[in-house]
């Protein structure tokens, strides 16, 4: 069975996407019309972040800021990790893995094309993986 590649998965036709200046308010506002647990933060047509509902709680609520007078370029993750439309989808699990995050900008070169979220991923690819990162999650403890 050939392997899966990013492109093949990515589940929207056009990312969501939101400005720097754009509030927290908005952008959980059309994170939950749209479904998803992020936005991805733009200027003209450059990534500059990501806004997930991790962010959300941790950076917003958490942190006792108004939502609808917080700009996203505050409390967003500045410049995410990405992976590329080509890469295999194992990559991009391994990624999220090491980064403990749930949701990766997919580019094409520098052009955004989308969001792939751990649970976009199918389920055998995950399985075929649990081996590697059950032994990595085992010495990333023994380090510690």
């Amino acid at each position: 069975m050939a392997k899966p590649r990013v492109r093949e998965i990515i589940q929207r036709d056009r990312p969501l996407v939101g400005r720097p200046d754009d509030t927290v308010r908005m952008a959980a506002a059309r994170m939950a019309a749209h479904r998803c647990g992020s936005i991805l933060v733009c200027e003209n047509v450059k990534l500059r972040g990501i806004f997930t509902e991790r962010d959300l709680l941790a950076r917003v609520v958490a942190g006792g800021r108004d939502p609808a007078k917080t700009r996203l370029a505050e409390v967003m993750t500045p410049d995410p990790a990405t992976i590329e439309e080509a890469a295999p989808v194992a990559e991009a699990v391994r990624r999220m893995d090491e980064g403990r995050f749930r949701h990766l900008p997919v580019l094409e070169g520098e052009r955004v094309l989308g969001v792939i979220s751990l649970r976009d991923v199918p389920v055998e690819v995950i399985a075929g993986l649990r081996p590697e990162l059950e032994q990595r999650h085992v010495l990333a403890e023994r380090i510690w």
